[in-house]
């Protein structure tokens, strides 16, 4: 079976089960929804549990090695908005007439869907967290699989290839840039420097998390106006 077959046949399958009518298939339509869609649900572990890290633990270097894993948590999710709207790989489930899937289309201002931004997003921040406590991170990551991966999945919004795409890449980056010491020893630096002042600190990674909440709708805005502004400048069709 090839990745598109298998994508489909997935993705297909899911549909059919959350468009039945039995009561089960309703409530499991709902659970599905709200974990995979609502940011409040889906988000509250990963945040609620890094917030944690960050002022329980007040050390530098611990903070530096949250900081280096935001560093590449940001780079990742600029890799998969940059494909989403760069490259073509196959149109998003809940846009492609072919699959007659019963979810209802929403408005997308792109078609691709890998990978996927959200379980870039959450995957580097499970990763991140893992890093900092491995039975706490494994936790948050089997959290992130389920609402930004197979919810996600079930509502038509990514195929599994979208997702896995994103569990191979997100990792990879969060460990690249939290191995080398120089990067980390820089930050270290530069917190101490600032240890007068981390009350700027802190009002800088409450502007992130805010941010990352809702999957960087500021930052998207900005990137959108740059590619559109490409597009029209090099006579790059959408």
């Amino acid at each position: 079976m090839t990745i598109p077959s298998f994508d489909s046949a997935i993705v297909t399958g899911l549909d059919a089960f959350l468009s039945g009518e039995g009561t089960g298939n309703r409530l499991f339509r709902i659970f599905i929804y709200n974990i995979g869609e609502n940011p409040l649900f889906r988000g509250f572990p990963i945040f609620f549990t890094l917030l944690l890290f960050w002022f329980g633990n007040t050390s530098i270097e611990s903070r530096s090695r949250i900081l280096t894993g935001l560093m590449a948590t940001c780079i990742a999710v600029f890799i998969s908005v940059s494909m989403q709207y760069l490259f073509h790989i196959h149109t998003r489930p809940v846009l492609d007439p072919s699959l007659h899937l019963h979810i209802q289309a929403t408005n997308w201002d792109h078609q691709s869907s890998f990978p996927s931004d959200t379980a870039m997003l959450y995957f580097s921040l499970s990763t991140l967290l893992f890093l900092l406590n491995r039975r706490v991170g494994a936790l948050v990551f089997t959290w992130s699989i389920i609402s930004a991966g197979l919810c996600r999945v079930a509502l038509g919004w990514h195929y599994p290839s979208d997702i896995l795409g994103s569990l191979i890449i997100a990792p990879a980056l969060v460990f690249l840039f939290t191995k080398p010491e120089f990067l980390r020893k820089r930050i270290e630096r530069v917190l101490e420097a600032l240890q007068e002042k981390m009350h700027v600190v802190n009002a800088l990674l409450m502007l992130f998390i805010a941010e990352a909440y809702t999957l960087f709708p500021g930052l998207r805005g900005i990137f959108e106006t740059l590619v559109h502004l490409l597009r029209q400048n090099l006579d790059i069709p959408d």
